[in-house]
């Protein structure tokens, strides 16, 4: 059965027009409604765990995140050739430049207050392999396996994983992730410009969650403040003031975060992209600047 058949059936509307971008199409209904079909390649229970953050983002009047579109008869999502779809309102609009500061705040100001309602989620059958707590404790012996495979001189990176690791077993740490989990905390992921759009009102909207889980939320601070500011101390603590400003961070945030920024996540990035070729995509900091990064890092705490 043709796709747009099965989109018909389930969704009881009618496809005026369609136009497929990236992995997704935008769809244009005979009603004057546009909307984003989007396929999932995870099983029915993930596809589920992610249609009900968005309704827990709608539930507690987050009005930046796509709304879920709901079939005649329940209908949640449709099911073709595979794969599991599901159907949301399309935010018009254009990616953030974060090369320009302005935009880059925004983004860090989205964040904080996306992560004041990403938690208190609490739904029944959240696939195991969503619940990622403590995974945190697995990152530095992951990153420093990658950097090893690579050899070269880049024992100043392994000793920051080493750092990372032994900061990771600090009370603070444990005590920080499991105030997380009692608080039913989900990161988005994937947190960065690819996944947002900024709409003609200049609000910034989360497009994506393909990649959330149940985790600290301080993974998706660091994971924007590593894109945009790699191995630059001055400019991850302005990142993260304009953060608190509207989610202030708790200690145990902090100690969180300090944590996961001791980590080389750009060299890391760039080995599992472009593997033996990652030199040419990516400019190592000097031993000097990398110390200096991990001392400013220290006023996070």
């Amino acid at each position: 059965m043709p796709l747009w058949t099965d989109f018909n059936k389930d969704f009881g509307l009618q496809v005026k027009r369609r136009k497929k971008i990236r992995d997704v199409y935008q769809v244009f209904t005979t009603t004057g409604r546009t909307l984003c079909y989007k396929p999932y390649s995870t099983g029915e229970d993930e596809v589920a765990f992610i249609r009900k953050l968005f309704v827990h983002l709608d539930d507690k009047g987050y009005r930046y995140a796509p709304k879920p579109v709901e079939g005649p008869g329940q209908k949640l999502w449709s099911f073709h050739r595979g794969q599991y779809w599901l159907l949301t309102n399309w935010v018009k609009g254009r990616s953030p430049n974060f090369t320009r500061e302005s935009e880059l705040m925004k983004g860090l100001r989205t964040l904080a207050k996306f992560h004041r309602v990403a938690e208190g989620f609490t739904a029944e059958g959240i696939p195991n392999g969503r619940i990622r707590y403590d995974e945190l404790y697995q990152r530095p012996g992951d990153y420093r396996s990658d950097i090893r495979r690579h050899g070269g001189s880049l024992d100043r990176f392994i000793d920051c994983c080493y750092k990372a690791e032994a900061f990771s077993q600090k009370p603070a740490i444990a005590s920080a992730v499991e105030m997380e989990r009692n608080a039913g905390a989900f990161s988005h992921g994937d947190y960065n410009y690819p996944n947002l759009v900024l709409d003609r009102s200049n609000h910034l909207h989360l497009i994506d969650l393909e990649n959330a889980s149940m985790n600290v939320r301080m993974i998706d601070l660091a994971h924007i403040l590593y894109r945009n500011y790699p191995w630059n101390g001055r400019g991850v603590l302005k990142g993260i003031e304009e953060y608190d400003r509207k989610r202030p961070l708790s200690a145990e945030d902090r100690h969180l975060l300090y944590m996961l920024l001791l980590l080389p996540y750009p060299l890391v990035r760039a080995m599992r992209q472009f593997g033996n070729q990652y030199l040419r995509h990516i400019e190592l900091p000097s031993s000097s600047r990398l110390s200096g990064y991990k001392r400013t890092l220290r006023k996070l705490l």
